[in-house]
């Protein structure tokens, strides 16, 4: 089987050139409008491709600043913490729960005591997942170490130690 090569040029208005691409792929951007076929191997964007794919952080997407600080994230998180009367009223639940018959079959009480641990496990599930979404915004919002202190931090860890008992000792 014959490998398919990237053989069609692509440029953008002002004539910039890009990576080649795929006959196929240059065909689907002339189908949805995104470029149009200049010569035989040759395809001209619409619109040049962004070259800053970074995401744009929280305080640039609405042109204010964001609400979120990291006292309102770690308020939040103790808020988490804090709220537990539903694991209370789950096990208060499942005590005041009638043992039922003594034969082995009581499908009731299981039930019962499966549907309190699906909602404490749902709850739970929650949580977690407000918990990932407070720490990407703390990390959104936490200031960003300088290239340097971060080569440094990786590479050099026991001189940043010997330097602060250094700093201590005087």
């Amino acid at each position: 089987m014959i490998p398919i090569e990237k053989n069609i040029i692509v440029v953008d208005e002002q004539g910039n050139e890009y990576e080649a691409t795929y006959p196929k792929r240059a065909k689907g951007l002339v189908k949805s409008g995104r470029a149009r076929f200049v010569d035989k191997n040759k395809i001209c964007l619409a619109c040049p491709p962004n070259i800053d794919l970074e995401d744009k952080k929280m305080t640039e997407t609405n042109g204010r600043e964001s609400v979120y600080t990291i006292e309102y994230i770690l308020l939040q998180i103790a808020k988490i913490q804090d709220r537990t009367e539903y694991l209370d009223n789950a096990l208060e639940r499942l005590s005041m729960m009638d043992d039922g018959d003594c034969s082995g079959y009581n499908i009731q009480g299981q039930a019962k005591a499966k549907a309190i641990s699906d909602i404490v496990e749902s709850r739970e599930t929650t949580n977690r997942q407000l918990l990932a979404l407070y720490e990407k915004i703390y990390d959104d919002l936490k200031p960003a170490k300088h290239p340097m202190q971060i080569a440094d931090d990786e590479y050099f860890p026991e001189l940043h130690d010997s330097i602060a008992s250094d700093l201590i000792k005087r």
